[in-house]
C-alpha cells in the first residue's frame, strides 16, 4: 500500500507498504480516504518531536472499517462500512500511545485501529471535514476551564487560535475574543487567556487579572521562560488543555457540513487536498506561518 514511512533520513515515500496486521489490540482495519497534516506531523518529520523510526506518520484521518480481527462483519457494535474517525491518543492496549508517533499512523491507504479509539462518524463526513475531528477536539479543550470567566481572551495569529475561536462561537461562547498582537494585551485586564503561543507566556501573565487563568493549548515541545514571582504575587492559575468530548466535535463537524450559523467556516480553515505522492509540497505548504489545513486524498474515489 502506499503510505509516508518515518526514517532517520526523512519522510519516505512508500508504495509497497505492508499493510496492518491486525492484532487483538489493534483490531479494526480501516481504509483511510483522508488524512490532515498536523503542526505535531512537522515537528516529528523536522526530528523537533522524538518519534519512533519506521512508522507511518499521521493521526488526523476519516476512513471506512474495512475489517475485524475475527473475520466476521461485525465487533462490539462497529459494522464493515462504518464512517469513523479516531482518538489518536489511546493506541494500545493500555491506551497510551499515539498514533503517528509511537505506532503506525494514517498517512496511509489503511491503518489499524482499536476498536476503543473508534469515532462514529455520519456517512456525509467522509471528507475532509472528518478528518477534522481530532482538532475541533483539541479546540473544545480550554473551553471546559472557562466556566465564570468573563472576560476570556484568546491569543494567537494562526490556525489553532482560529479554529478554536470558532470551536468557542459554535459552542455559544460570544463573549470570547480573539487577539493576535502582543501590544493589543492590556495589562491586568483579562479573567482567562487561552495561549497559542507559548513564546509569550510572561505577556498573558502580565495581561491577567489577579486570580487569572491561564490555559497551555498549544502543546509545544520547545521550552518557555517563566517568572515565577508574578505568577505566585498575582496568584495566577495554569492550566493544562488536552481534548474535549469527540461526540461533541463530531456535532459541529455535522452542523458545519450543514451549514448551519456560527459553526465552522471551512473556507478560512482548509487549504488544498494533496495525492501523498505530492507529499514534499504538502509539507512545505502546511510548514508556512499562518496557513490553513493541508490534507491528503488516500482510497477516496
Amino acid at each position: 500500500m502506499k503510505a509516508l514511512v518515518l526514517h532517520d533520513s526523512g519522510i519516505d515515500y512508500q508504495t509497497d507498504r505492508e499493510m496492518p496486521r491486525l492484532t487483538s489490540c489493534f483490531d479494526v482495519l480501516v481504509e483511510v480516504h483522508f488524512a490532515g497534516i498536523c503542526r505535531t506531523d512537522i515537528g516529528i518529520a523536522e526530528r523537533n518531536i522524538p518519534a519512533k523510526a519506521n512508522i507511518v506518520m499521521g493521526h488526523e484521518f476519516c476512513g471506512r472499517i474495512a475489517g475485524f480481527v475475527n473475520g466476521d462483519d461485525e465487533m462490539e457494535g462497529w459494522h464493515i462500512g462504518d464512517v469513523v474517525s479516531a482518538n489518536p491518543m489511546v493506541f494500545s492496549d493500555k491506551g497510551d500511545m499515539m498514533c503517528g508517533k509511537e505506532c503506525d499512523g494514517a498517512f496511509a491507504e489503511y491503518i489499524a485501529v482499536p476498536y476503543q479509539a473508534l469515532i462514529q462518524l455520519p456517512p456525509y463526513l467522509l471528507s475532509p471535514l472528518g478528518a477534522y475531528l481530532e482538532p475541533v477536539a483539541a479546540a473544545l479543550a480550554p473551553l471546559k476551564h472557562i466556566d465564570g470567566r468573563e472576560r476570556v481572551c484568546i491569543f494567537g495569529d494562526n490556525r489553532i487560535a482560529a479554529l478554536t475561536s470558532q470551536v468557542a462561537r459554535a459552542m455559544g461562547h460570544q463573549h470570547i475574543e480573539r487577539v493576535t498582537r502582543l501590544d493589543a494585551l492590556e495589562k491586568d485586564h483579562y479573567d482567562c487567556i487561552i495561549e497559542t503561543e507559548p513564546a509569550h507566556i510572561d505577556a498573558y501573565v502580565n495581561a491577567l487579572k489577579p486570580g487569572g487563568l491561564l490555559i497551555l493549548k498549544s502543546r509545544s515541545f520547545a521550552p518557555s521562560t517563566i517568572i515565577s514571582n508574578t505568577i505566585a504575587m498575582k496568584e495566577i492559575c495554569i492550566q493544562g488543555a488536552r481534548y474535549g468530548d469527540f461526540g461533541v466535535a463530531s456535532h459541529i463537524l455535522a452542523a458545519s457540513a450543514h451549514g448551519v450559523k456560527h459553526t465552522l467556516d471551512t473556507s478560512t480553515l482548509f487549504g488544498p487536498v494533496y495525492e501523498l505522492s505530492d507529499y514534499e509540497k504538502a509539507f512545505t505548504e502546511a510548514s508556512l506561518p499562518r496557513n490553513k489545513k493541508i490534507f491528503f486524498k488516500l482510497c477516496a474515489e
